[in-house]
Formats: structure tokens, C-alpha cells, sequence
């Protein structure tokens, strides 16, 4: 099995962080003096004429962010709008990532979000979603969500909840009580307890928070267009094949379902595979009698190398009283930007 840890989470995982504490006595308050900056206005932020949402997170990697960036451009399609999403295009060929293709809308990817907003609006987008924008504060937004993993809240096993490079968060937690809404995603692949104690500690930046679960949703043929439900290979052989920010995660939902996973070549978050790579992970799926399935992240990379491969779709899904919250969320970004003297941030 081909295993390739995440970007950072060979060294601030393992004992060696410690030698990064003078990089880390650096950077962290460099991010809090330009957050600060931000909040007393110093800093330059740009308001665009219309409501912009935005959904991010704190640590490094994966937290379930394009499910619910998907979810909440459908919620406001059906409210009227013409949502558009901003994306900086990480992980990209020629500006445009793989998420762009795996999102019921509109996408420009720009690292300059001001810049991508202004070409939304010229395109007829008359609000827009900003992919992994907590951080990104030179565009002011009218509400901002922020996704907490319930599997590795502040990074990974091991890890120190500290900003990087001694941890995975990009800033400090204090930063969540500049956010509206504090969403703990793949809340229901943890134990009860865990997920209580969790809530606890969020509990005291003082916002409102609620559980979301990434549901298996479709098993579809890479060159197909037809999907199945994913429990139709509930024990039979399946060899995984990922590039994602938590692939234990996908890993964790092979197995609920009832697959025989039998092996998981996971690759670094936004791995783009080659030609060898994907026959590789063909002939060994055949040699072993299994079915090769991947993400859908992932078949946006796959599709002309490894047409035999199925791919796992996920949605995502508030439990509770999630949904009133969010709708409430949304409904009252929508008003509030169009008046005048809404504060935006």
C-alpha cells in the first residue's frame, strides 16, 4: 500500500516540531497582528454590491468544505439567486482546480477573490460563495462559516493545537469568535463523548454550533452517468484510491458501508496522478479481484486514465436543528447586505 503523508503532518506530528518553534515564535504573531489589522480596519478590505458567504476553516487539510460549498449554492438556487463560487484554484492546472468541477454552480478561481468577484458579478452571479475564505479578509463577506472536522479538530493525531509550522491551524483558535457559525462536520464517525467534549470547547467562543454529516450518496462508473447506491458492494472486495486533506475519512465511510476494503493508496491532498500511477492502481485492483473506487474529488484527475474505477459521492446533510440555523444564517446575509448600513466584515 502506497501511504504519502500530508504535507505537514510528517514533521509537526512527530517529535521533531519542536525544532520549528523559533519559525513558529515568528509566524504565529505575524497571523495575529495582520488579524488585528483587519479588525481595527487598518488593513484595506473590499465590499462587493452583493451578499458573499463564505466557508472555510482553521487547520490544514481536509475538513468537507466542497460538500457543503455544493449544498449551500443549491439552498440559495432555490431561493432565487445566481450564486457564484469564488475559489483561489489551488492544487489547479491553469487556475482551476478539481472542486470547480464538483460544485452545482458557476466557479472562478483567482487568488485574488476581489478580482474573481468582480468577473462573478460580470457574468450574472448576483451573490457569491467563498470557498476556503476564513482567512482570505480582503473581501468583505456578510457571514462566515467555519468547519471544525469531529475526526481531528485542529489538524491530526498527535498534532498540537497550534498554528503552523508547530501545528496544522493556519491561525490561532481564538479566531472562531469572528465567525457567525461553527460547524463540526463528519460529526457522526465520532464517539458520543468525543463529540459532546468538542462541542464544550466551542461552546466558549460564544457562536452557534452545529453537526453535519458527509453522507455516501452515489457510486457511478467514472465514464458514467448512471449511479447506484453504494451499498450494492457491501462485501465484496474494494481497493480505495485517494488524494484528499483526511482520507481516513473516506476510508472510515468505505467501511460503514459494508465494503471489504482490502487496500488504500492514499496520496498527498490534490495529488494530480499520472498515466503510470493510474494503471498501477488498475492492474492491482484486477490482480486482486476488487473494485477500484475513488473520490469524486479525485475522478476529476482520473477520468481519461482509469475509466474502470467508480467513484464515491458524498453529500452533505445538517442533523438537529442545523438546517433552521444555517437557512436563518443565510436568509439574513441575503437581507442584510442589501441594506445600506449592514457592517460587513
Amino acid at each position: 500500500m502506497i501511504v504519502t503523508p500530508r504535507r505537514w503532518d510528517g514533521v509537526s506530528g512527530s517529535p521533531w516540531r519542536w525544532a520549528l518553534l523559533p519559525a513558529w515564535a515568528i509566524f504565529r504573531p505575524i497571523v495575529a497582528a495582520r488579524n488585528l489589522a483587519y479588525d481595527l480596519g487598518i488593513a484595506p478590505s473590499t465590499a462587493l454590491p452583493v451578499p458573499v458567504l463564505s466557508v472555510g476553516n482553521l487547520a490544514v487539510g481536509g475538513t468537507g468544505k466542497t460538500p457543503l460549498v455544493d449544498w449551500m449554492v443549491r439552498r440559495l438556487r432555490g431561493l432565487g439567486r445566481r450564486p457564484a463560487v469564488l475559489s483561489r484554484g489551488y492544487g489547479g492546472v491553469a487556475g482551476v482546480n478539481e472542486e470547480a468541477a464538483l460544485v452545482d454552480a458557476p466557479v472562478v478561481c483567482d487568488p485574488s477573490r476581489v478580482r474573481g468577484g468582480r468577473r462573478a458579478l460580470a457574468e450574472g452571479a448576483d451573490c457569491l460563495v467563498l470557498d476556503d475564505g476564513f482567512q482570505h479578509r480582503r473581501l468583505r463577506r456578510d457571514c462566515d462559516i467555519v468547519l471544525i472536522d469531529a475526526t481531528r479538530p485542529w489538524g491530526s493525531a498527535g498534532n498540537l493545537p497550534a498554528v503552523i509550522p508547530l501545528g496544522l491551524l493556519r491561525e490561532g483558535r481564538g479566531s472562531l469568535r469572528r465567525a457567525d457559525l461553527l460547524v463540526v462536520s463528519r460529526s457522526d464517525q465520532v464517539e458520543p463523548g468525543i463529540l459532546a467534549a468538542l462541542e464544550r470547547d466551542l461552546a466558549r467562543f460564544g457562536k452557534p454550533v452545529v453537526r453535519l454529516v458527509h453522507r455516501p450518496d452515489t457510486l457511478t462508473p467514472l465514464l458514467g452517468d448512471i449511479g447506484e447506491p453504494p451499498q450494492v458492494l457491501a462485501g465484496q472486495s474494494v481497493m480505495l484510491a485517494s488524494g484528499l486533506g483526511n482520507p481516513a475519512g473516506f476510508e472510515r465511510t468505505a467501511r460503514d458501508l459494508g465494503w471489504n476494503v482490502i487496500g488504500h493508496h492514499r496520496f498527498p491532498d490534490h495529488h494530480r496522478y499520472n498515466a503510470a500511477e493510474a494503471r498501477a492502481l488498475v492492474s492491482e485492483a484486477r490482480a486482486l479481484h476488487a473494485v477500484l473506487v475513488v473520490t469524486a474529488k479525485d475522478a476529476v484527475k482520473l477520468r481519461e486514465f482509469a475509466p474502470t474505477a467508480r467513484v464515491l459521492s458524498v453529500r452533505a446533510d445538517f442533523t438537529g436543528e442545523g438546517l433552521a440555523v444555517v437557512d436563518a444564517l443565510i436568509q439574513r446575509a441575503l437581507g442584510g447586505a442589501a441594506a445600506a448600513d449592514r457592517p460587513r466584515r
